[in-house]
């Protein structure tokens, strides 16, 4: 093969997993992925999707060596091929958010500067445990994956339980809420409740994946 061909046939290999990215389903996907494995039921009742249509996707994402399989029984469960793939999603999001106006748009609403529900980032994070400053460290992600993976020292209440658990939570000291990632609306969901019922809260920026990533 000379190398002209060569060279084409490469980045025809590129093209396949730009490809396998350009589907906002399969992107929701990964980022449940990044959360921890999950099989084709379970990540269907994450995403509303049909059974058919998660599999599908599925497919063509394992077909682009971004995901892998492996059998327990009667299910099949997925996950990440690896953190090349999490690093992949993490750079497509800083590049989007960088050269797309109506991200930039979007963010600045979702984000509210200079409001309560600003978030705080990981390295703020750090500076307040290293200063001893007392938060509760709060994950409102459902079970399974806080179970696969967590902050040091969170505590989990899903979203959906919130209202049911604040008496459990010190009102005297800030309340830290994170969820899946940059957008997951979980944890501003949860800010809001707690600002309504008297807590300081903010939400972290980033989630475990990210937080998981720093210690690679």
């Amino acid at each position: 093969m000379t190398s002209q061909p060569l060279k084409r046939n490469l980045f025809e290999q590129l093209a396949q997993v730009s490809k396998a990215l350009g589907q906002a389903n399969r992107l929701m996907i990964l980022d449940v992925l990044s959360q921890g494995e999950c099989d084709v039921d379970t990540l269907h009742q994450k995403l509303g999707l049909s059974v058919a249509n998660v599999s599908k996707h599925l497919q063509t994402l394992k077909q682009a060596g971004l995901v892998k399989n492996r059998k327990a029984g009667l299910r099949v469960i997925y996950a990440l091929s690896d953190a090349s793939v999490f690093r992949l999603i993490v750079t497509l999001r800083d590049v989007a958010e960088t050269q797309l106006a109506a991200m930039h748009t979007l963010l600045r609403e979702h984000l509210q500067p200079d409001t309560p529900f600003e978030p705080i980032s990981l390295t703020a994070l750090n500076q307040m445990h290293k200063a001893q400053q007392p938060f509760t460290l709060l994950d409102v992600r459902p079970p399974d994956e806080f179970q696969a993976g967590h902050l040091p020292n969170a505590i989990n209440v899903p979203m959906d339980h919130l209202n049911d658990k604040l008496s459990e939570l010190d009102s005297h000291q800030p309340v830290i809420v994170y969820c899946r990632g940059p957008y997951c609306m979980w944890s501003h969901e949860a800010v809001k409740t707690l600002l309504d019922q008297g807590f300081q809260a903010k939400r972290l920026l980033e989630g475990y994946p990210e937080w998981q990533a720093t210690r690679s």
